[in-house]
């Protein structure tokens, strides 16, 4: 809750006008407990889980080819049904796990200084600490993700977010409650080592979890905007971690590649990589393509 009754009030302890947004923060805010505040994360995880994964399932269902040329796996289906209890199995995750760690964290929130209160950030203060915070939660949730594909990690707790070998969007969050709670951790790190501003931790929470929704999404856009952003992984580099399983010791990390290339745990997703572009140019210099779409090449090999 702000400290101040009035915008004239809060102009005055700051010694300026508020700008545009901290009008608006003020007015919303004003009245409003941090705790109150800060409990938004759970409304803004529900519609994040509901809401941005439609798309890409509408995608899935139509089975047009229009959008099938860009899916990873091309010959890996699910049913409505099936992607139906997916979702429900978040939702029973959601309000029995996510949403009560939610409402007991704040004594952290307060603890690590997230803030609620005037002046807001700016824009590049905002941008930096994300910044921060996704190359903090990368590298930790790297070894983490290493270690639950240790034998014990794997069958007691890992598996639960594998059973979807080919990934959808609404798969993103599946995984066993001990999983949420442990790379929880990453997520939290990044925030308590620079803590900002609510709307900053707002803006993280909601970024990464869309970041986790496009690389399970299993469709690999080329007009995608982050294929912009430096050693992004995205859904092409991740799949491949889901379609090898258990057994796989390759792209461990959540969001960038640089780990994987540093540690050596790239290598057959290198590998294969290179397999498929020199088939692909063994067949376009024999003129043996025949309409086959790179990614329908794909799955044949990984078949094979």
């Amino acid at each position: 809750m702000l400290p101040y009754k009035t915008v004239q009030d809060a102009e005055a302890f700051l010694g300026r006008n508020l700008t545009f947004p901290e009008t608006v923060w003020f007015n919303y805010s004003a009245n409003k407990s941090d705790y109150f505040l800060y409990c938004h994360n759970i409304l803004f995880l529900f519609l994040l889980f509901s809401v941005v994964p439609l798309p890409l399932v509408l995608m899935e269902l139509s089975r047009s080819s229009s959008f099938n040329k860009f899916k990873i796996q091309p010959k890996a289906r699910l049913s409505f049904a099936e992607m139906l209890r997916c979702y429900k199995d978040v939702m029973s995750m959601f309000f029995f796990v996510v949403g009560p760690l939610q409402l007991v964290s704040y004594p952290s929130i307060k603890m690590i200084g997230i803030r609620t209160s005037l002046p807001l950030p700016s824009g590049w203060e905002i941008f930096m600490q994300l910044a921060v915070y996704f190359m903090i939660e990368d590298y930790t949730n790297y070894w983490i993700h290493r270690f639950l594909h240790g034998k014990w990690g794997y069958e007691k707790i890992h598996r639960v977010h594998h059973e979807y070998t080919a990934p959808i969007a609404f798969a993103a969050p599946y995984a066993h409650w001990a999983e949420i709670l442990i790379l929880g951790i990453p997520s939290f790190l990044g925030p308590a080592m620079v803590p900002g501003h609510m709307i900053t931790f707002w803006l993280w929470i909601a970024l990464r979890q869309i970041e986790a929704i496009d690389t399970h999404s299993g469709y690999d856009f080329p007009w995608n905007p982050t294929k912009y952003i430096p050693f992004y992984g995205g859904s092409d580099h991740h799949d491949y971690h889901h379609y090898v399983g258990r057994q796989s010791h390759s792209n461990f990390a959540s969001v960038f590649t640089y780990c994987d290339y540093i540690y050596g745990t790239d290598k057959g997703y290198r590998y294969q990589k290179k397999l498929l572009a020199k088939l692909k140019e063994d067949l376009q210099r024999n003129g043996q393509e025949n309409g086959v779409s790179h990614q329908n090449l794909t799955q044949d090999l990984k078949s094979d």
